[in-house]
């Protein structure tokens, strides 16, 4: 082989070893580009099944506190028709105990101008 021949040979290898150099640049590229896309896709999902699960459970608090207020509600007014009750169970006597205590004054009275 000649020494021309060399240096073609030479040449062409670095020729080809460039093109390769430039292929497998251009391939890791486009691999990086890949992953950020996909690394982009996977946060954005994990962003928002976050927000899914945070509506969810304030949406579950939320129930739970309208529950606890509907039975304070209903205990409220289950206390309120008992003392209702209660006083009208007791009218009859405080309407005897207030004549009572007007005929005692209308008594005194007249006795102390009769």
């Amino acid at each position: 082989m000649s020494r021309a021949e060399i240096l073609l040979q030479l040449k062409n290898a670095e020729e080809d070893a460039k093109a390769r150099k430039a292929k497998a640049e251009e391939e890791a590229k486009q691999i990086i580009a890949t992953a950020r896309k996909e690394a982009s896709g996977i946060v954005e999902e994990a962003r928002k099944k976050a927000a899914e699960e945070a509506d969810a459970k304030v949406k579950k608090a939320s129930a739970e506190v309208q529950e606890e207020v509907s039975a304070q509600k209903a205990e409220g007014e289950r206390r309120a028709s008992e003392l209702k009750r209660m006083a009208m169970a007791k009218v009859g006597t405080a309407a005897d105990y207030l004549i009572k205590q007007f005929e005692g004054y209308v008594n005194a009275r007249a006795s102390k101008n009769g």
